[in-house]
């Protein structure tokens, strides 16, 4: 029995988010397995009363650095090595650019959040990335050996039917209409000024947000917004699963022209649910979409506009894309990253 420790503080914070979404899926994941005494803890916050029936969740204190449950893995979920007594110590890296100076968050945040991670990359025993890209980032800052890190790509859970599942009143006006849908925090990495600049210019097509602001979004994000017609233009801070799935399932595209991604868990979705996804043709955005998407550089949003004008005019062509996402999401499941979660743990232990 292989005991361990994860660090789940997003999950208490919110459901939401991808971050969120791997803790509440590596701790269900975890639970199935009968070779494992796993527990989720969290350092602030405060899960639904839910999430603490379904899933084995405590708040950390200082007791459990010192004197509590011992481990024999300590696993970071949350950018943060939590200080619990641990063997053996794995770290989850989503992305490297609070590494180094970059455009997408703060001066001062990068500065603490970039000191601390260099600190905790270089200690622990492994290292894993959710894609190759961030892996391969990662080495080119030579602060952990390649055999301390390793892969191991998200999942999706994949739901799509061929009957229309019913839309809930709030959406079905808008479902009726035309509409290019982007889901992601409104931050200034997610690039919305491509998406607002792709979709304005194509008459009687809607746009519809599905996320909170984020880092630059008074700066950048509000002012491109400003520019887009407002009777076209649909923002959701929040919506449940269901709702999700039914905007995604009838957009025209789901258009997600981020600058950087450590992976890209909206592509995933957007696919799993039978929605065309045009996205960006570099980092890991390319590589999870590889060629199920449209990849466009996103610098250019008039490629963002083409792309979209193509499946509004050719539905064969659309129907392709379709398919292609079906299969592609239908090969990250959570199954398969946590199998790879757990054949780290045992080398770990091993050697």
């Amino acid at each position: 029995m292989i005991r361990i420790g994860y660090d789940v503080t997003a999950l208490a914070h919110s459901a939401h988010g991808g971050i969120a979404q791997v803790c509440l899926h590596t701790l269900r994941q975890a639970g199935r397995n009968p070779d494992l005494d796993a527990h989720g803890y969290y350092r602030s916050g405060r899960p639904s009363e839910e999430l603490i029936s379904e899933l084995s969740l405590k708040k950390m204190s200082l007791g459990d650095r010192w004197w509590g449950r011992s481990f024999d893995i300590v696993h970071g979920l949350c950018h943060r090595l939590p200080r619990l007594r641990g063997h053996r110590s794995v770290y989850t890296l989503y992305d490297v650019w609070s590494l180094y100076p970059n455009r997408y968050q703060s001066p001062s945040f990068q500065k603490k959040i970039g000191a601390r991670m260099r600190r905790e990359l270089t200690s622990v025993d492994f290292v894993v990335t959710n894609s190759e890209t961030t892996r391969t980032n990662l080495l080119e800052l030579d602060l952990v050996p390649p055999e301390k890190v390793g892969v191991s790509h998200l999942g999706v859970e994949t739901s799509f039917d061929n009957d229309d599942p019913p839309v809930p009143p709030a959406l079905t006006e808008l479902v009726t209409t035309r509409y290019v849908l982007f889901v992601g925090r409104l931050e200034y990495r997610k690039n919305l000024g491509h998406v607002v600049d792709a979709v304005a210019s194509l008459a009687g097509v809607n746009l519809v947000l599905v996320g909170q602001p984020g880092y630059g979004y008074e700066d950048h994000v509000s002012l491109h917004l400003s520019k887009f017609d407002g009777a076209r233009l649909h923002l959701f801070s929040k919506v449940t699963y269901a709702e999700l799935a039914i905007l995604y399932r009838h957009a025209v595209a789901t258009l997600l022209p981020s600058w950087e991604e450590g992976f890209g868990l909206p592509i995933l979705e957007a696919m799993s649910h039978g929605s065309p996804v045009i996205t960006s043709n570099c980092s890991a955005a390319a590589e999870v979409a590889a060629e199920a998407a449209v990849l466009v550089d996103p610098d250019d949003p008039v490629a963002g506009c083409e792309a979209v004008q193509r499946l509004l005019e050719d539905p064969p062509y659309r129907d392709m894309l379709i398919q292609a996402g079906l299969a592609r999401a239908a090969s990250f499941t959570w199954e398969l990253y946590f199998e790879r979660l757990v054949t780290i743990y045992r080398q770990l232990l091993d050697g």
